[in-house]
């Protein structure tokens, strides 16, 4: 059974909890028992001030991409006033997010923010970091809508959190940046 270091404890996978990234830490941690979920952050959850408004308990662990998918701006949201970030399946292409390490708590959050299920559905992916190792984690995708372009108030926080993740500048100036801010 794998484990890695949280804080100053270990980390056991729980397989008969119905997911294999759902993880119990044991040991010395911030509270006596507390679940960390992995989650694969694109679009406006990379953005390190947004995800501390819906999760207080994450921690961003490191820049992850995604393989055979192709992050777009589609579809409409009220809340933006235009196309928000969603993933696409693409053959060639690659996402670039953010992989932060979120509480039981803090994925009930992102459900109703993202509107799961409803909206988003959640998903299980494995991700690769910038030395090749695979993490599964938690993403939310939803089906593909037609292309729009986002709010400049939406990219900016795109934006802003491609800079907080550290994503790649070439990545960030091909699929990121819409409207020149």
């Amino acid at each position: 059974m794998p484990f890695v270091k949280f804080f100053q404890a270990e980390l056991r996978l729980l397989p008969q909890a119905g997911s294999r990234f759902i993880i119990r830490a044991e040991g010395k941690t911030r509270s006596s028992r507390r679940w960390a979920v992995l989650y694969f952050a694109y679009a406006s959850n990379m953005n390190f001030i947004q995800m501390k408004r819906w999760c207080p308990g994450s921690r961003f662990l490191k820049a992850v991409c995604l393989e055979r998918q192709r992050f777009v701006y589609d579809g409409y949201s009220l809340t933006w006033d235009g196309a928000v970030g969603n993933l696409v399946g693409s053959d060639r292409e690659r996402v670039w997010g953010a992989l932060f390490e979120i509480t039981e708590k803090d994925r009930l959050s992102l459900d109703a923010f993202e509107g799961y299920p409803r909206t988003y559905d959640r998903k299980e992916v494995e991700v690769k970091d910038t030395e090749g190792n695979v993490h599964r984690a938690m993403t939310y995708a939803r089906a593909g809508r037609a292309v729009g372009k986002p709010h400049p108030d939406y990219e900016k926080v795109v934006l802003d959190g491609a800079k907080d993740s550290c994503l790649p500048e070439e990545y960030v100036d091909r699929y990121l940046r819409v409207a020149r801010i």
